[in-house]
Protein backbone atom coordinates (compact mmCIF):
# COMPACT_ATOMS: atom_id res chain seq x y z
CA UNK A 1 0.00 0.00 0.00
CA UNK A 2 1.49 3.33 -0.84
CA UNK A 3 1.93 5.59 2.56
CA UNK A 4 -1.37 7.50 3.52
CA UNK A 5 -1.52 10.96 1.38
CA UNK A 6 -2.08 14.59 3.20
CA UNK A 7 -5.26 15.31 1.40
CA UNK A 8 -5.05 19.21 0.14
CA UNK A 9 -7.92 21.28 1.61
CA UNK A 10 -9.53 21.97 -2.05
CA UNK A 11 -10.64 18.06 -2.57
CA UNK A 12 -12.27 18.38 0.83
CA UNK A 13 -15.47 19.66 -0.79
CA UNK A 14 -14.95 18.51 -4.66
CA UNK A 15 -14.79 15.42 -6.84
CA UNK A 16 -11.19 15.05 -8.50
CA UNK A 17 -10.04 12.95 -11.97
CA UNK A 18 -6.60 11.38 -12.36
CA UNK A 19 -5.05 14.61 -13.74
CA UNK A 20 -5.86 16.48 -10.48
CA UNK A 21 -4.79 13.62 -8.18
CA UNK A 22 -1.43 13.55 -10.20
CA UNK A 23 -1.12 17.18 -9.29
CA UNK A 24 -1.55 16.90 -6.01
CA UNK A 25 0.74 14.20 -5.11
CA UNK A 26 -2.18 11.27 -5.09
CA UNK A 27 -1.67 8.09 -7.05
CA UNK A 28 -4.07 5.49 -8.39
CA UNK A 29 -3.34 3.11 -5.53
CA UNK A 30 -4.32 6.09 -3.05
CA UNK A 31 -7.75 6.36 -5.23
CA UNK A 32 -8.05 2.83 -4.26
CA UNK A 33 -8.22 3.33 -0.87
CA UNK A 34 -10.97 3.44 1.88
CA UNK A 35 -10.39 7.07 1.85
CA UNK A 36 -11.69 7.38 -1.14
CA UNK A 37 -15.08 6.67 -3.56
CA UNK A 38 -15.31 6.20 -6.84
CA UNK A 39 -18.08 8.59 -8.22
CA UNK A 40 -18.20 6.97 -11.77
CA UNK A 41 -16.61 8.70 -15.35
CA UNK A 42 -13.11 8.80 -13.84
CA UNK A 43 -14.20 10.97 -10.99
CA UNK A 44 -13.67 10.53 -7.03
CA UNK A 45 -14.36 12.06 -3.98
CA UNK A 46 -13.56 11.43 -0.41
CA UNK A 47 -16.26 8.60 1.51
CA UNK A 48 -17.61 11.44 3.49
CA UNK A 49 -18.65 13.70 1.04
CA UNK A 50 -18.98 11.20 -1.95
CA UNK A 51 -22.84 11.54 -0.93
CA UNK A 52 -23.34 15.37 -1.66
CA UNK A 53 -25.69 16.36 -4.69
CA UNK A 54 -22.88 19.39 -5.12
CA UNK A 55 -20.45 17.29 -5.12
CA UNK A 56 -21.91 14.68 -8.00
CA UNK A 57 -22.97 17.44 -9.75
CA UNK A 58 -19.49 19.31 -9.77
CA UNK A 59 -18.14 15.90 -11.11
CA UNK A 60 -20.64 15.87 -14.20
CA UNK A 61 -20.34 19.44 -15.00
CA UNK A 62 -16.50 19.03 -15.92
CA UNK A 63 -18.07 16.18 -18.54
CA UNK A 64 -21.03 18.47 -19.73
CA UNK A 65 -20.23 20.25 -23.40
CA UNK A 66 -20.54 23.81 -23.93
CA UNK A 67 -24.04 25.03 -23.96
CA UNK A 68 -25.27 22.17 -21.58
CA UNK A 69 -27.08 22.99 -18.26
CA UNK A 70 -28.43 21.22 -15.51
CA UNK A 71 -32.60 21.13 -15.88
CA UNK A 72 -35.77 19.48 -14.34
CA UNK A 73 -35.39 18.75 -10.69
CA UNK A 74 -31.59 18.79 -10.43
CA UNK A 75 -32.03 22.90 -11.52
CA UNK A 76 -35.06 23.30 -9.33
CA UNK A 77 -32.64 21.61 -6.37
CA UNK A 78 -30.13 24.53 -7.32
CA UNK A 79 -32.53 26.95 -7.29
CA UNK A 80 -33.61 26.07 -4.04
CA UNK A 81 -36.21 23.93 -4.21
CA UNK A 82 -36.83 20.55 -1.40
CA UNK A 83 -36.64 18.10 -4.62
CA UNK A 84 -34.36 15.20 -5.09
CA UNK A 85 -31.59 16.51 -7.53
CA UNK A 86 -29.79 13.31 -8.49
CA UNK A 87 -32.14 10.84 -9.01
CA UNK A 88 -31.75 10.94 -11.67
CA UNK A 89 -29.24 13.98 -12.66
CA UNK A 90 -31.32 16.29 -15.30
CA UNK A 91 -29.26 17.54 -18.31
CA UNK A 92 -30.49 20.00 -21.33
CA UNK A 93 -28.30 19.48 -24.03
CA UNK A 94 -28.59 22.34 -27.75
CA UNK A 95 -29.92 19.99 -29.96
CA UNK A 96 -26.62 19.51 -32.20
CA UNK A 97 -24.53 18.90 -29.09
CA UNK A 98 -23.08 15.61 -28.45
CA UNK A 99 -22.36 13.83 -24.84
CA UNK A 100 -20.95 10.76 -23.46
CA UNK A 101 -23.39 9.01 -21.61
CA UNK A 102 -23.17 8.72 -17.84
CA UNK A 103 -24.85 6.54 -15.60
CA UNK A 104 -27.52 8.11 -13.26
CA UNK A 105 -27.77 11.33 -16.22
CA UNK A 106 -31.14 11.86 -17.95
CA UNK A 107 -30.36 13.77 -20.58
CA UNK A 108 -32.63 15.68 -22.66
CA UNK A 109 -32.61 18.07 -26.00
CA UNK A 110 -33.76 21.40 -26.56
CA UNK A 111 -33.34 24.97 -27.29
CA UNK A 112 -32.46 27.29 -24.71
CA UNK A 113 -32.62 31.21 -25.25
CA UNK A 114 -30.02 33.32 -23.50
CA UNK A 115 -32.52 34.30 -21.29
CA UNK A 116 -33.72 30.48 -19.81
CA UNK A 117 -29.99 29.84 -19.02
CA UNK A 118 -28.25 31.08 -15.57
CA UNK A 119 -26.13 30.01 -13.25
CA UNK A 120 -26.54 28.43 -9.04
CA UNK A 121 -23.72 27.73 -6.35
CA UNK A 122 -21.47 28.16 -9.59
CA UNK A 123 -23.29 25.44 -12.19
CA UNK A 124 -25.24 26.43 -15.65
CA UNK A 125 -29.02 25.40 -14.85
CA UNK A 126 -32.13 26.36 -16.53
CA UNK A 127 -33.44 29.86 -15.38
CA UNK A 128 -36.08 29.54 -12.55
CA UNK A 129 -38.79 29.96 -14.80
CA UNK A 130 -37.82 27.70 -17.49
CA UNK A 131 -37.09 25.34 -14.84
CA UNK A 132 -40.52 25.25 -13.36
CA UNK A 133 -42.31 25.20 -16.57
CA UNK A 134 -40.76 22.67 -18.03
CA UNK A 135 -41.37 20.61 -14.39
CA UNK A 136 -44.69 21.31 -14.77
CA UNK A 137 -45.24 20.34 -18.41
CA UNK A 138 -43.67 16.80 -17.88
CA UNK A 139 -44.39 15.74 -14.14
CA UNK A 140 -47.80 13.92 -12.96
CA UNK A 141 -50.41 16.70 -12.06
CA UNK A 142 -49.97 16.36 -8.52
CA UNK A 143 -46.16 16.35 -8.49
CA UNK A 144 -45.84 19.64 -10.87
CA UNK A 145 -48.80 21.03 -8.41
CA UNK A 146 -46.18 20.58 -5.60
CA UNK A 147 -43.15 21.92 -6.90
CA UNK A 148 -45.28 24.72 -8.09
CA UNK A 149 -46.37 25.79 -4.71
CA UNK A 150 -43.30 25.59 -3.74
CA UNK A 151 -41.49 27.90 -5.91
CA UNK A 152 -44.68 30.46 -6.00
CA UNK A 153 -44.87 30.55 -2.25
CA UNK A 154 -40.97 31.33 -1.97
CA UNK A 155 -41.40 34.00 -5.30
CA UNK A 156 -39.53 32.45 -7.15
CA UNK A 157 -41.99 32.51 -9.72
CA UNK A 158 -45.18 34.19 -10.80
CA UNK A 159 -48.40 33.01 -12.71
CA UNK A 160 -48.12 35.95 -14.86
CA UNK A 161 -44.43 35.10 -15.27
CA UNK A 162 -45.37 31.37 -16.60
CA UNK A 163 -47.96 32.62 -18.40
CA UNK A 164 -46.06 35.10 -20.35
CA UNK A 165 -43.60 31.77 -20.92
CA UNK A 166 -46.62 30.09 -22.06
CA UNK A 167 -47.68 32.43 -24.76
CA UNK A 168 -43.73 32.47 -25.94
CA UNK A 169 -44.08 28.61 -26.35
CA UNK A 170 -47.17 27.60 -27.20
CA UNK A 171 -46.38 24.19 -29.56
CA UNK A 172 -44.04 23.04 -26.49
CA UNK A 173 -45.52 19.92 -25.69
CA UNK A 174 -47.18 20.02 -21.98
CA UNK A 175 -48.31 23.02 -22.55
CA UNK A 176 -51.87 21.53 -21.52
CA UNK A 177 -50.73 20.00 -18.33
CA UNK A 178 -48.56 22.74 -17.12
CA UNK A 179 -52.28 25.29 -17.84
CA UNK A 180 -53.47 23.37 -15.68
CA UNK A 181 -51.22 22.95 -12.84
CA UNK A 182 -50.93 26.44 -12.87
CA UNK A 183 -54.81 26.64 -12.12
CA UNK A 184 -54.60 24.58 -9.34
CA UNK A 185 -51.60 26.51 -7.60
CA UNK A 186 -51.74 28.18 -4.70
CA UNK A 187 -49.49 30.60 -3.63
CA UNK A 188 -49.85 30.61 0.48
CA UNK A 189 -49.36 26.94 0.50
CA UNK A 190 -46.87 26.27 2.95
CA UNK A 191 -46.22 22.07 2.52
CA UNK A 192 -46.31 19.21 0.61
CA UNK A 193 -48.73 17.85 2.38
CA UNK A 194 -50.87 20.64 2.55
CA UNK A 195 -50.72 20.68 -1.42
CA UNK A 196 -51.73 17.33 -1.29
CA UNK A 197 -54.51 17.30 0.58
CA UNK A 198 -55.68 20.23 -1.47
CA UNK A 199 -55.47 18.11 -4.43
CA UNK A 200 -56.91 15.26 -3.09
CA UNK A 201 -60.07 17.52 -2.04
CA UNK A 202 -59.89 19.73 -5.23
CA UNK A 203 -59.52 16.13 -7.54
CA UNK A 204 -62.48 14.72 -5.83
CA UNK A 205 -64.91 17.10 -7.13
CA UNK A 206 -65.09 19.11 -3.40
CA UNK A 207 -64.45 22.38 -2.76
CA UNK A 208 -61.51 24.62 -3.09
CA UNK A 209 -60.42 25.23 0.43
Amino acid sequence: MPPAAVIPTQLTTRALDIDDARRFGLTREHLRGSRWRRLGCGFYALREIANDPIVLLGAVSRRMPVGAVFSGRTAAWLHGLDVPPCDPIEVTLPPARLMSRMSGTLVRRSRLSPCEVARRRCLPVTSIDRTIADLGRRLPLIEAVTVLDMAMHRRLVSEAHLQAWIARHPSFPGIACLRRAIGLAELGTESVMETRLRLLLVLAGLPRP
